[in-house]
């Protein structure tokens, strides 16, 4: 198994140096960059588990962590990370200007994400919302992109300044909705979760309900294009490994949960306790289908907003397997 340590060692100096690196990164080394979030648990069991060790072979796993998805797709850009597992609205937004970087391989999971508001904010309709600041994991993630629609959809502006918009690390998020710095946020599983089972929050709104079949991207696998023509072999033997990890968190969740619980624990810091996890689990959906119409949605979504010129997404899919 793979500890927090090992997975952090020279993190910070390969991002330094990747620019410099050729299409094949490096010899004999596939980098993995990841989220610590339930929607990426394929990801993080895989290594934590060593199989994804396993199925690569010769060539040495290196996994980094990532606390949000623009700096995952930042590092495919830079050439610091050869695969990576982001949501869509990152993805999308690199895409848009640099459309030859990267292509999705795989999805990971649909739905786990959540606008949960403050108890002391006093919050039971849109309008209520007026004058407050609200949080996302960083401006340009999938949340980002999410709460801004949502906002707008509602007749709120925050150009206006009816609402300010934040972004902060999940963990700091929690800690200002708790000491009342924060009327609220669009997070990911499981800290939603967490505020709710706290006590210091409510869930005003699951996601899911807002897509068709409650089924919508939260997490991709993507690989840069220069690695893929270089190096496909150990991009095939990594997507059957995420593939297989997204089959097993289906087929028994009881179990997989529990590794779950233990690779979060051991690469990310303390994941809250156990029973969080559990309570979180049916937020989230494991699928390898990376549901192009939902990556198209928030394409959409993002060039609605003006953070991004239109864009069909259609060429991102070239290299999925679903």
């Amino acid at each position: 198994m793979i500890s927090r340590r090992e997975l952090l060692v020279g993190a910070a100096a390969a991002a330094l140096v990747g620019c410099s690196r050729g299409g094949a990164g490096e010899a004999g080394v596939v980098r993995l960059g990841i989220m610590a979030n339930l929607t990426h648990a394929p990801a993080l069991v895989g290594v934590h588990s060593g199989r994804i060790q396993r199925a690569l072979g010769e060539a040495r796993l290196e996994a980094r962590i990532f606390r949000a998805g623009p700096r995952v797709v930042e590092a495919l850009l830079g050439d610091a990370i050869d695969i990576g597992t982001t949501g869509p609205a990152p993805v999308v937004t690199m895409y848009a200007r640099h459309p030859d970087a990267f292509r999705v391989i795989l999805g990971v999971a649909s739905g786990g994400a959540s606008l949960v508001f403050a108890q002391h904010a006093g919050i039971s309709a849109p309008r209520d919302l007026r004058g407050k600041t609200l949080a996302t994991p960083q401006i340009g993630s999938t949340q980002d992109v999410a709460l801004k629609k949502w906002l707008a959809a509602n007749g709120l502006s925050i150009a206006r300044g009816d609402v300010n918009v934040t972004a902060l690390a999940s963990p700091d998020i929690r800690a200002q909705v708790i000491r009342g710095g924060l009327a609220g946020a669009w997070l990911p599983e499981p800290w939603g979760t967490r505020l709710v089972s706290e006590g210091a929050a409510a869930r005003f709104l699951d996601e899911r309900t807002l897509w068709r079949d409650w089924r919508f991207p939260t997490a991709l696998a993507l690989a840069r294009t220069a690695f893929m023509r270089t190096r496909a072999v150990d991009v095939d033997r990594l997507r059957a490994a995420l593939a297989d990890e997204v089959g097993r968190a289906n087929s028994d969740p009881a179990a997989y949960e529990e590794e779950t619980y233990a690779a979060m624990k051991a690469l990310a810091g303390s994941p809250g306790p156990r029973e969080l996890l559990h309570q979180a689990w049916p937020m989230v959906d494991f699928t390898i289908d990376p549901l192009p119409d939902g990556v198209a949605a928030f394409a959409q979504d993002a060039h609605a907003l003006g953070l991004v010129p239109e864009v069909a997404c259609a060429r991102l899919f070239t290299g999925a397997s679903a």
